[in-house]
Protein backbone atom coordinates (compact mmCIF):
# COMPACT_ATOMS: atom_id res chain seq x y z
CA UNK A 1 0.00 0.00 0.00
CA UNK A 2 2.37 2.37 0.84
CA UNK A 3 4.97 1.83 -1.94
CA UNK A 4 1.52 1.87 -4.25
CA UNK A 5 0.81 5.63 -2.76
CA UNK A 6 4.09 6.48 -3.59
CA UNK A 7 3.98 5.78 -7.28
CA UNK A 8 0.51 7.65 -7.52
CA UNK A 9 1.78 10.86 -6.23
CA UNK A 10 4.80 10.69 -8.24
CA UNK A 11 3.10 9.95 -11.64
CA UNK A 12 0.26 12.28 -10.95
CA UNK A 13 3.40 15.01 -10.33
CA UNK A 14 5.13 14.14 -13.62
CA UNK A 15 2.92 15.28 -15.88
CA UNK A 16 3.63 19.30 -16.28
CA UNK A 17 6.30 20.17 -17.99
CA UNK A 18 6.70 25.89 -15.15
CA UNK A 19 5.70 30.99 -13.03
CA UNK A 20 4.97 32.40 -11.74
CA UNK A 21 5.56 32.16 -11.56
CA UNK A 22 5.99 32.12 -11.43
CA UNK A 23 5.90 32.54 -11.65
CA UNK A 24 6.27 32.19 -13.11
CA UNK A 25 7.89 33.15 -16.69
CA UNK A 26 6.26 36.75 -16.06
CA UNK A 27 9.02 38.93 -14.51
CA UNK A 28 12.42 37.92 -16.86
CA UNK A 29 11.59 38.94 -20.01
CA UNK A 30 11.38 42.51 -21.48
CA UNK A 31 9.02 44.05 -24.09
CA UNK A 32 8.47 40.56 -26.28
CA UNK A 33 6.54 43.34 -28.94
CA UNK A 34 9.79 45.27 -29.82
CA UNK A 35 12.16 43.49 -31.98
CA UNK A 36 15.53 43.01 -33.02
CA UNK A 37 15.91 41.38 -36.24
CA UNK A 38 17.60 43.91 -38.30
CA UNK A 39 19.89 44.78 -35.83
CA UNK A 40 20.80 41.26 -35.08
CA UNK A 41 20.98 40.07 -38.78
CA UNK A 42 23.70 43.11 -39.27
CA UNK A 43 26.26 41.73 -36.66
CA UNK A 44 26.96 38.41 -38.77
CA UNK A 45 26.66 35.27 -37.26
CA UNK A 46 30.20 34.43 -37.96
CA UNK A 47 31.28 37.45 -35.90
CA UNK A 48 29.97 36.78 -32.66
CA UNK A 49 31.85 36.23 -29.97
CA UNK A 50 31.36 35.13 -26.73
CA UNK A 51 32.85 37.19 -23.92
CA UNK A 52 30.24 37.49 -21.67
CA UNK A 53 31.57 33.69 -20.12
CA UNK A 54 35.25 33.48 -19.33
CA UNK A 55 37.81 30.61 -18.69
CA UNK A 56 41.31 32.13 -18.25
CA UNK A 57 43.30 30.54 -16.18
CA UNK A 58 41.15 28.51 -14.79
CA UNK A 59 38.67 31.23 -13.48
CA UNK A 60 35.12 30.76 -15.41
CA UNK A 61 32.75 33.20 -15.08
CA UNK A 62 28.92 32.37 -16.56
CA UNK A 63 26.99 35.46 -17.00
CA UNK A 64 23.20 34.80 -16.62
CA UNK A 65 20.82 37.87 -17.91
CA UNK A 66 17.87 38.83 -14.86
CA UNK A 67 15.21 40.98 -16.14
CA UNK A 68 15.41 43.22 -12.49
CA UNK A 69 16.59 43.69 -8.90
CA UNK A 70 15.38 41.15 -6.25
CA UNK A 71 13.37 42.62 -3.70
CA UNK A 72 15.21 40.99 -0.80
CA UNK A 73 17.57 37.66 -0.87
CA UNK A 74 14.95 35.88 1.51
CA UNK A 75 13.31 33.46 -1.43
CA UNK A 76 10.10 32.31 1.18
CA UNK A 77 8.27 35.54 2.18
CA UNK A 78 6.91 36.33 -1.26
CA UNK A 79 6.81 35.36 -4.97
CA UNK A 80 9.68 37.37 -6.27
CA UNK A 81 10.62 36.24 -9.64
CA UNK A 82 13.82 38.14 -10.01
CA UNK A 83 15.05 36.27 -7.16
CA UNK A 84 13.72 33.17 -7.54
CA UNK A 85 16.60 31.83 -10.10
CA UNK A 86 18.89 33.28 -7.95
CA UNK A 87 17.81 31.36 -4.98
CA UNK A 88 18.32 28.18 -6.49
CA UNK A 89 21.69 28.67 -6.55
CA UNK A 90 22.41 30.20 -2.95
CA UNK A 91 19.56 27.63 -1.45
CA UNK A 92 17.89 23.78 -1.59
CA UNK A 93 14.74 22.65 -0.78
CA UNK A 94 14.14 19.44 0.89
CA UNK A 95 13.19 17.91 -2.66
CA UNK A 96 13.65 20.43 -6.08
CA UNK A 97 11.53 20.19 -9.52
CA UNK A 98 13.74 19.10 -12.54
CA UNK A 99 13.45 21.02 -16.12
CA UNK A 100 10.57 19.41 -16.36
CA UNK A 101 8.71 21.51 -13.92
CA UNK A 102 6.89 18.43 -12.71
CA UNK A 103 9.35 15.64 -11.44
CA UNK A 104 10.26 15.71 -7.28
CA UNK A 105 13.94 15.44 -7.13
CA UNK A 106 16.14 14.71 -3.97
CA UNK A 107 17.35 17.83 -2.83
CA UNK A 108 18.45 17.87 1.06
CA UNK A 109 15.93 14.98 1.34
CA UNK A 110 17.45 11.92 0.04
CA UNK A 111 13.98 10.26 0.04
CA UNK A 112 10.58 10.20 1.34
CA UNK A 113 7.71 8.33 1.99
CA UNK A 114 3.46 8.62 3.22
CA UNK A 115 2.70 6.18 5.66
CA UNK A 116 -0.05 3.73 4.56
CA UNK A 117 -3.04 5.65 5.83
CA UNK A 118 -1.42 8.93 4.05
CA UNK A 119 -1.55 10.76 7.17
CA UNK A 120 2.69 10.81 8.14
CA UNK A 121 5.00 12.46 5.60
CA UNK A 122 8.50 11.52 6.19
CA UNK A 123 12.00 12.62 4.68
CA UNK A 124 15.43 11.55 5.24
CA UNK A 125 17.99 13.78 5.10
CA UNK A 126 21.66 14.03 3.94
CA UNK A 127 24.27 13.84 6.17
CA UNK A 128 27.33 16.33 6.37
CA UNK A 129 25.51 19.20 4.47
CA UNK A 130 27.76 22.44 5.56
CA UNK A 131 25.62 26.05 5.53
CA UNK A 132 27.63 29.01 4.04
CA UNK A 133 28.91 30.21 7.39
CA UNK A 134 30.00 26.41 8.12
CA UNK A 135 27.19 25.24 10.69
CA UNK A 136 25.77 22.15 10.22
CA UNK A 137 23.00 21.69 8.59
CA UNK A 138 20.12 19.74 10.68
CA UNK A 139 16.75 18.93 10.57
CA UNK A 140 15.62 21.14 12.90
CA UNK A 141 16.39 23.93 10.58
CA UNK A 142 13.39 22.18 7.82
CA UNK A 143 11.12 22.35 11.26
CA UNK A 144 12.09 25.84 11.84
CA UNK A 145 11.55 26.81 8.23
CA UNK A 146 8.28 25.32 7.81
CA UNK A 147 7.10 26.36 10.95
CA UNK A 148 7.64 29.73 9.90
CA UNK A 149 6.48 29.86 7.01
CA UNK A 150 2.90 28.19 8.09
CA UNK A 151 2.42 30.77 10.84
CA UNK A 152 2.64 33.55 8.38
CA UNK A 153 -0.18 33.67 6.03
CA UNK A 154 1.03 36.71 4.56
CA UNK A 155 4.16 33.73 3.35
CA UNK A 156 3.84 32.87 -0.34
CA UNK A 157 3.62 28.95 0.36
CA UNK A 158 1.98 28.81 3.49
CA UNK A 159 -1.84 28.43 2.63
CA UNK A 160 -0.31 25.17 1.43
CA UNK A 161 1.08 24.10 4.79
CA UNK A 162 -2.23 24.58 6.68
CA UNK A 163 -3.24 20.92 6.22
CA UNK A 164 0.03 20.21 7.87
CA UNK A 165 -0.69 19.81 11.81
CA UNK A 166 3.01 19.89 12.79
CA UNK A 167 6.40 19.08 11.75
CA UNK A 168 8.65 16.98 14.32
CA UNK A 169 12.61 16.17 14.08
CA UNK A 170 12.96 12.51 15.34
CA UNK A 171 16.56 12.50 15.11
CA UNK A 172 18.80 15.37 13.53
CA UNK A 173 18.31 13.73 9.92
CA UNK A 174 14.47 13.29 9.48
CA UNK A 175 11.77 15.61 9.28
CA UNK A 176 8.29 13.83 9.91
CA UNK A 177 5.17 16.32 8.66
CA UNK A 178 1.78 15.30 10.17
CA UNK A 179 -1.17 15.69 8.17
CA UNK A 180 -4.74 16.51 9.37
CA UNK A 181 -5.66 14.57 6.13
CA UNK A 182 -3.88 12.72 3.35
CA UNK A 183 -2.39 15.44 0.50
CA UNK A 184 -0.94 13.90 -2.66
CA UNK A 185 -0.08 17.24 -3.82
CA UNK A 186 2.65 18.54 -0.75
CA UNK A 187 5.78 17.00 -2.31
CA UNK A 188 5.39 18.81 -5.40
CA UNK A 189 4.45 22.40 -3.16
CA UNK A 190 7.79 21.54 -0.93
CA UNK A 191 9.63 21.60 -3.85
CA UNK A 192 8.18 24.35 -5.81
CA UNK A 193 8.32 27.94 -4.79
CA UNK A 194 9.27 29.71 -1.60
CA UNK A 195 9.89 26.60 -0.20
CA UNK A 196 14.04 27.01 0.19
CA UNK A 197 15.54 25.69 4.05
CA UNK A 198 16.78 28.69 5.74
CA UNK A 199 19.11 28.83 8.51
CA UNK A 200 17.59 29.10 12.12
CA UNK A 201 20.67 30.08 13.56
CA UNK A 202 20.69 32.82 11.56
CA UNK A 203 16.82 33.91 11.56
CA UNK A 204 15.74 32.49 14.61
CA UNK A 205 17.01 35.79 16.73
CA UNK A 206 14.06 37.26 17.83
CA UNK A 207 13.20 39.03 14.79
CA UNK A 208 10.43 39.26 12.17
CA UNK A 209 12.19 37.71 9.18
CA UNK A 210 11.21 41.02 6.87
CA UNK A 211 13.56 42.59 9.86
CA UNK A 212 16.91 40.14 9.82
CA UNK A 213 19.75 41.76 7.94
CA UNK A 214 20.57 38.25 6.29
CA UNK A 215 17.83 39.21 3.79
CA UNK A 216 20.62 40.95 1.98
CA UNK A 217 23.36 38.83 3.03
CA UNK A 218 22.17 35.42 2.76
CA UNK A 219 23.27 32.26 4.18
CA UNK A 220 22.32 28.90 2.43
CA UNK A 221 23.44 25.56 1.83
CA UNK A 222 23.86 25.70 -2.03
CA UNK A 223 26.61 25.14 -5.14
CA UNK A 224 26.82 28.66 -4.85
CA UNK A 225 27.50 31.24 -2.37
CA UNK A 226 26.18 35.01 -2.00
CA UNK A 227 29.13 37.51 -3.01
CA UNK A 228 27.73 41.00 -4.23
CA UNK A 229 24.75 42.67 -5.25
CA UNK A 230 24.66 46.41 -6.62
CA UNK A 231 20.89 47.67 -7.14
CA UNK A 232 20.17 47.86 -10.87
CA UNK A 233 23.45 46.27 -11.93
CA UNK A 234 23.99 43.02 -11.01
CA UNK A 235 24.10 39.99 -8.06
CA UNK A 236 27.29 37.82 -7.62
CA UNK A 237 28.00 34.57 -6.48
CA UNK A 238 31.05 32.72 -5.96
CA UNK A 239 31.36 28.68 -6.13
CA UNK A 240 30.96 26.49 -2.67
CA UNK A 241 33.87 24.48 -3.42
CA UNK A 242 32.53 22.39 -0.71
CA UNK A 243 29.39 21.53 -1.68
CA UNK A 244 27.62 18.34 -0.43
CA UNK A 245 27.19 17.43 -4.34
CA UNK A 246 29.84 18.27 -6.51
CA UNK A 247 32.37 21.53 -6.72
CA UNK A 248 30.65 23.66 -9.57
CA UNK A 249 32.53 23.97 -12.25
CA UNK A 250 32.09 27.65 -12.74
CA UNK A 251 33.83 29.87 -10.34
CA UNK A 252 31.13 33.28 -10.44
CA UNK A 253 27.60 33.48 -11.32
CA UNK A 254 26.47 36.63 -12.03
CA UNK A 255 23.39 37.86 -13.41
CA UNK A 256 23.07 40.75 -14.92
CA UNK A 257 20.14 43.17 -14.80
CA UNK A 258 18.98 44.23 -17.88
CA UNK A 259 15.09 45.23 -18.03
CA UNK A 260 14.58 45.47 -21.73
CA UNK A 261 14.37 42.36 -24.09
CA UNK A 262 15.78 43.65 -26.69
CA UNK A 263 18.71 44.76 -24.80
CA UNK A 264 19.33 41.25 -23.45
CA UNK A 265 18.85 39.94 -26.76
CA UNK A 266 21.47 42.14 -28.46
CA UNK A 267 23.54 41.09 -25.09
CA UNK A 268 23.73 37.66 -25.74
CA UNK A 269 24.31 38.17 -29.83
CA UNK A 270 27.76 40.11 -28.80
CA UNK A 271 28.95 37.54 -26.48
CA UNK A 272 28.29 39.78 -22.99
CA UNK A 273 26.00 37.46 -21.69
CA UNK A 274 25.77 33.41 -21.42
CA UNK A 275 22.31 32.75 -21.08
CA UNK A 276 19.16 34.20 -22.00
CA UNK A 277 15.60 32.81 -20.16
CA UNK A 278 12.19 33.12 -22.58
CA UNK A 279 13.63 34.95 -25.46
CA UNK A 280 11.54 37.60 -27.43
CA UNK A 281 9.28 35.10 -29.94
CA UNK A 282 10.40 37.49 -32.93
CA UNK A 283 13.64 36.63 -32.39
CA UNK A 284 13.78 33.29 -32.92
CA UNK A 285 14.07 32.90 -36.64
CA UNK A 286 17.25 34.93 -36.44
CA UNK A 287 18.78 33.66 -33.29
CA UNK A 288 18.53 30.17 -34.78
CA UNK A 289 20.73 30.89 -37.53
CA UNK A 290 23.63 31.44 -35.15
CA UNK A 291 26.35 28.59 -34.57
CA UNK A 292 27.43 30.07 -31.97
CA UNK A 293 24.22 30.01 -30.08
CA UNK A 294 22.23 27.42 -28.89
CA UNK A 295 18.05 27.42 -28.38
CA UNK A 296 16.21 25.33 -26.10
CA UNK A 297 12.29 24.65 -25.85
CA UNK A 298 10.41 24.75 -23.06
CA UNK A 299 6.44 24.22 -22.95
CA UNK A 300 5.25 25.30 -19.07
CA UNK A 301 1.65 24.92 -17.73
CA UNK A 302 1.92 28.88 -17.09
CA UNK A 303 -0.86 29.78 -19.43
CA UNK A 304 -1.22 34.01 -19.30
CA UNK A 305 -4.46 35.37 -17.92
CA UNK A 306 -6.61 37.89 -16.65
CA UNK A 307 -8.20 37.93 -13.61
CA UNK A 308 -10.61 40.32 -11.59
CA UNK A 309 -11.09 42.03 -8.52
CA UNK A 310 -14.18 40.63 -7.24
CA UNK A 311 -14.30 43.52 -4.69
CA UNK A 312 -14.44 46.07 -7.42
CA UNK A 313 -18.44 46.53 -7.78
CA UNK A 314 -18.26 47.22 -11.68
CA UNK A 315 -16.42 43.32 -12.36
CA UNK A 316 -18.59 41.74 -9.75
CA UNK A 317 -20.70 42.15 -12.48
CA UNK A 318 -20.64 38.42 -14.61
CA UNK A 319 -22.20 40.48 -17.53
CA UNK A 320 -19.03 42.31 -17.47
CA UNK A 321 -16.78 39.99 -17.18
CA UNK A 322 -18.51 37.56 -19.85
CA UNK A 323 -18.40 40.15 -22.08
CA UNK A 324 -14.05 41.41 -21.58
CA UNK A 325 -13.81 37.31 -22.34
CA UNK A 326 -15.68 37.45 -25.81
CA UNK A 327 -13.09 40.16 -26.74
CA UNK A 328 -10.18 38.25 -26.68
CA UNK A 329 -8.82 37.47 -30.34
CA UNK A 330 -6.53 34.55 -28.97
CA UNK A 331 -5.79 33.37 -32.47
CA UNK A 332 -4.43 37.14 -33.63
CA UNK A 333 -2.66 37.54 -30.07
CA UNK A 334 -0.52 34.28 -31.17
CA UNK A 335 0.33 35.54 -33.98
CA UNK A 336 1.15 39.14 -33.91
CA UNK A 337 2.68 39.47 -30.18
CA UNK A 338 4.04 35.74 -30.25
CA UNK A 339 5.01 34.81 -34.12
CA UNK A 340 2.74 32.06 -34.07
CA UNK A 341 4.73 30.38 -31.60
CA UNK A 342 2.46 30.24 -28.87
CA UNK A 343 -1.27 28.07 -28.72
CA UNK A 344 -4.37 29.87 -28.12
CA UNK A 345 -5.38 29.04 -24.41
CA UNK A 346 -9.45 28.19 -23.72
CA UNK A 347 -8.56 25.90 -20.93
CA UNK A 348 -8.84 27.18 -17.12
CA UNK A 349 -6.64 23.91 -16.41
CA UNK A 350 -3.50 24.15 -19.23
CA UNK A 351 -4.02 21.92 -22.44
CA UNK A 352 -1.23 19.99 -21.49
CA UNK A 353 -2.09 18.73 -18.03
CA UNK A 354 -3.63 15.37 -17.47
CA UNK A 355 -6.92 17.46 -15.58
CA UNK A 356 -7.38 19.81 -18.42
CA UNK A 357 -11.63 19.94 -19.58
CA UNK A 358 -11.77 20.78 -22.88
CA UNK A 359 -15.23 21.10 -23.26
CA UNK A 360 -15.89 23.95 -20.19
CA UNK A 361 -13.80 26.60 -21.52
CA UNK A 362 -13.75 30.35 -22.08
CA UNK A 363 -15.75 31.83 -24.56
CA UNK A 364 -14.88 32.34 -28.21
CA UNK A 365 -13.74 35.70 -29.68
CA UNK A 366 -16.96 37.78 -30.78
CA UNK A 367 -17.27 41.96 -29.69
CA UNK A 368 -20.38 41.68 -31.82
CA UNK A 369 -21.72 39.34 -29.01
CA UNK A 370 -19.98 40.92 -26.54
CA UNK A 371 -21.83 44.42 -26.96
CA UNK A 372 -25.01 42.34 -26.67
CA UNK A 373 -24.48 40.50 -23.17
CA UNK A 374 -23.61 44.10 -22.46
CA UNK A 375 -27.14 45.80 -23.39
CA UNK A 376 -29.13 42.60 -22.34
CA UNK A 377 -27.58 43.40 -18.91
CA UNK A 378 -29.19 46.85 -19.33
CA UNK A 379 -26.21 48.88 -19.77
CA UNK A 380 -26.11 51.96 -22.04
CA UNK A 381 -23.43 54.08 -23.58
CA UNK A 382 -21.79 56.95 -22.05
CA UNK A 383 -20.69 60.62 -23.71
CA UNK A 384 -17.84 58.80 -24.79
CA UNK A 385 -19.44 55.97 -26.51
CA UNK A 386 -18.46 53.17 -23.94
CA UNK A 387 -20.77 50.66 -21.96
CA UNK A 388 -18.38 50.39 -19.19
CA UNK A 389 -14.10 51.68 -18.33
CA UNK A 390 -12.37 49.19 -17.34
CA UNK A 391 -8.69 50.23 -15.50
CA UNK A 392 -5.94 47.31 -17.01
CA UNK A 393 -3.11 46.42 -14.78
CA UNK A 394 -0.37 44.35 -16.19
CA UNK A 395 3.70 44.42 -16.09
CA UNK A 396 6.37 44.99 -18.39
CA UNK A 397 7.98 42.17 -20.47
CA UNK A 398 6.18 38.89 -21.87
CA UNK A 399 4.35 40.83 -24.55
CA UNK A 400 1.84 41.36 -22.14
CA UNK A 401 1.77 45.35 -23.30
CA UNK A 402 1.49 43.93 -26.78
CA UNK A 403 -1.41 41.76 -25.74
CA UNK A 404 -2.85 44.58 -23.65
CA UNK A 405 -3.09 47.27 -26.51
CA UNK A 406 -4.75 44.40 -28.90
CA UNK A 407 -7.08 43.41 -26.13
CA UNK A 408 -8.01 47.53 -26.06
CA UNK A 409 -8.34 47.28 -29.49
CA UNK A 410 -11.15 44.81 -29.47
CA UNK A 411 -12.78 45.60 -26.31
CA UNK A 412 -13.53 48.86 -27.79
CA UNK A 413 -15.33 47.12 -30.39
CA UNK A 414 -17.92 46.25 -27.61
CA UNK A 415 -18.05 49.35 -25.98
CA UNK A 416 -15.34 48.39 -23.25
CA UNK A 417 -12.91 50.98 -22.21
CA UNK A 418 -9.55 49.61 -21.19
CA UNK A 419 -7.41 52.19 -19.61
CA UNK A 420 -3.78 50.46 -19.54
CA UNK A 421 -1.39 50.96 -17.00
CA UNK A 422 1.83 48.92 -17.85
CA UNK A 423 4.05 48.61 -15.01
CA UNK A 424 7.78 47.15 -13.99
CA UNK A 425 7.19 43.94 -12.11
CA UNK A 426 7.91 45.07 -8.98
CA UNK A 427 5.01 47.83 -9.03
CA UNK A 428 3.30 45.76 -10.15
CA UNK A 429 3.45 43.26 -7.79
CA UNK A 430 3.09 45.43 -5.07
CA UNK A 431 -0.14 47.09 -6.28
CA UNK A 432 -1.68 44.04 -7.54
CA UNK A 433 -0.73 40.91 -5.51
CA UNK A 434 -0.08 42.55 -2.63
CA UNK A 435 -2.33 45.33 -2.31
CA UNK A 436 -4.88 44.00 -4.17
CA UNK A 437 -5.34 47.49 -5.74
CA UNK A 438 -6.79 47.27 -9.31
CA UNK A 439 -9.57 46.19 -11.43
CA UNK A 440 -8.38 44.40 -13.96
CA UNK A 441 -4.98 42.57 -14.64
CA UNK A 442 -2.66 40.22 -16.78
CA UNK A 443 0.24 38.08 -15.75
CA UNK A 444 1.47 34.25 -16.17
CA UNK A 445 2.51 31.53 -13.74
CA UNK A 446 2.78 28.34 -13.14
CA UNK A 447 -0.36 26.19 -12.43
CA UNK A 448 1.90 22.72 -11.49
CA UNK A 449 3.74 21.20 -10.72
CA UNK A 450 0.10 19.06 -9.72
CA UNK A 451 -3.30 20.12 -10.46
CA UNK A 452 -4.17 21.47 -7.36
CA UNK A 453 -1.56 24.60 -7.83
CA UNK A 454 -4.90 25.82 -9.69
CA UNK A 455 -6.02 26.21 -5.93
CA UNK A 456 -3.58 28.71 -5.35
CA UNK A 457 -5.14 30.95 -7.66
CA UNK A 458 -9.13 30.52 -7.49
CA UNK A 459 -9.50 29.02 -4.20
CA UNK A 460 -10.41 31.25 -1.30
CA UNK A 461 -7.35 31.34 0.52
CA UNK A 462 -5.09 30.84 -2.28
CA UNK A 463 -1.98 33.00 -1.98
CA UNK A 464 -1.85 34.04 -5.67
CA UNK A 465 -5.88 34.51 -5.60
CA UNK A 466 -5.53 38.31 -7.29
CA UNK A 467 -9.33 38.08 -7.63
CA UNK A 468 -10.29 37.58 -3.84
CA UNK A 469 -12.40 34.87 -5.78
CA UNK A 470 -14.31 32.50 -3.25
CA UNK A 471 -16.86 29.78 -3.97
CA UNK A 472 -17.34 27.19 -1.23
CA UNK A 473 -18.01 24.17 -4.01
CA UNK A 474 -14.60 24.99 -5.96
CA UNK A 475 -12.76 24.95 -2.14
CA UNK A 476 -14.56 21.69 -1.08
CA UNK A 477 -13.65 20.30 -4.63
CA UNK A 478 -10.15 20.94 -4.57
CA UNK A 479 -9.96 19.94 -0.75
CA UNK A 480 -11.54 16.39 -2.17
CA UNK A 481 -9.03 15.72 -5.27
CA UNK A 482 -5.74 16.04 -2.70
CA UNK A 483 -7.16 13.42 -0.85
CA UNK A 484 -7.36 10.99 -3.83
CA UNK A 485 -4.52 9.11 -5.72
CA UNK A 486 -6.40 7.96 -8.36
CA UNK A 487 -5.68 9.96 -11.11
CA UNK A 488 -9.17 9.73 -13.11
CA UNK A 489 -10.94 10.49 -9.98
CA UNK A 490 -9.36 13.58 -9.37
CA UNK A 491 -9.39 14.56 -13.19
CA UNK A 492 -13.29 14.18 -12.73
CA UNK A 493 -13.20 16.62 -9.85
CA UNK A 494 -11.29 18.90 -11.53
CA UNK A 495 -13.67 19.21 -14.43
CA UNK A 496 -16.34 20.16 -11.99
CA UNK A 497 -14.18 22.99 -10.29
CA UNK A 498 -13.51 24.03 -14.61
CA UNK A 499 -17.29 23.96 -15.31
CA UNK A 500 -18.10 26.45 -12.65
CA UNK A 501 -15.11 28.55 -13.53
CA UNK A 502 -16.26 28.53 -17.15
CA UNK A 503 -19.44 30.38 -15.50
CA UNK A 504 -18.32 32.48 -12.85
CA UNK A 505 -14.78 33.73 -14.77
CA UNK A 506 -12.63 35.43 -11.94
CA UNK A 507 -9.57 34.33 -14.27
CA UNK A 508 -10.03 33.78 -18.44
CA UNK A 509 -6.54 32.27 -19.84
CA UNK A 510 -5.21 33.72 -22.81
CA UNK A 511 -2.91 31.86 -24.36
CA UNK A 512 -0.36 28.89 -23.86
CA UNK A 513 3.35 29.47 -22.42
CA UNK A 514 5.87 28.12 -24.98
CA UNK A 515 9.54 29.83 -25.16
CA UNK A 516 12.80 29.30 -25.88
CA UNK A 517 16.05 29.47 -23.57
CA UNK A 518 19.01 30.52 -25.37
CA UNK A 519 22.93 30.17 -24.66
CA UNK A 520 26.53 30.43 -25.77
CA UNK A 521 26.90 27.10 -27.58
CA UNK A 522 30.04 26.52 -25.41
CA UNK A 523 28.25 26.41 -22.32
CA UNK A 524 27.26 22.69 -21.65
CA UNK A 525 25.38 21.50 -18.61
CA UNK A 526 22.82 24.06 -18.59
CA UNK A 527 19.71 24.01 -16.40
CA UNK A 528 17.95 22.84 -19.62
CA UNK A 529 20.05 19.50 -19.84
CA UNK A 530 19.03 18.98 -16.32
CA UNK A 531 15.47 17.01 -17.07
CA UNK A 532 15.57 14.42 -13.86
CA UNK A 533 18.91 15.56 -12.98
CA UNK A 534 18.74 18.62 -11.47
CA UNK A 535 16.68 21.44 -10.55
CA UNK A 536 15.52 24.35 -12.86
CA UNK A 537 17.73 27.52 -12.92
CA UNK A 538 20.51 25.36 -11.23
CA UNK A 539 24.01 25.79 -12.51
CA UNK A 540 25.69 23.18 -10.44
CA UNK A 541 27.25 21.29 -13.21
CA UNK A 542 27.24 23.73 -15.91
CA UNK A 543 30.90 24.25 -17.92
CA UNK A 544 32.51 26.32 -19.96
CA UNK A 545 34.28 24.81 -23.08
Amino acid sequence: MQKKLIALLLASLMIFALAAGCSNDTATTGDEGQTNSENTANQGQEGTTNEGSTSEGGNKTLIVRAGGDPQSFNPDMTGDDNLYPIAQNIYNRLCKLDINKGTPIPDLAESWEFSEDGLTLTFHLREGVKWHDGEDFTAEDVVYTFETIKNNASYHLSANLQGVESFEAPDDYTVVFNLSQPDVSIVGYVGWYASFIMPEHIYNNGQPWEENEHNMNPIGTGPFKFDSYEPGVATTLVKNAEYWETEPQVDRLIYQIIPDATTAVQALVNGEIDYLENIPDAEYATLSTYDTLRLMPNVYPSPYYIAFNFNEPVVQDVAVRQAVAMCIDRESICEKVYAGNREPEYAFYPSISWASNQEDVAPSFDPAAAEQVLIDAGYTKDADGFYVTLPFDCFEGSGLPDVAKLLQSDCAKAGINLEINVMEYNAWNDKVAIQKNFVVEMQGGFQGPDPAALASRVGTNGSMNQSSYSNAEVDELFAQAVQISDQDQRAELYRQVQAILADELPIVPIVQFISYDACGANITNTPNDGAGKWGWAEWTFADIN
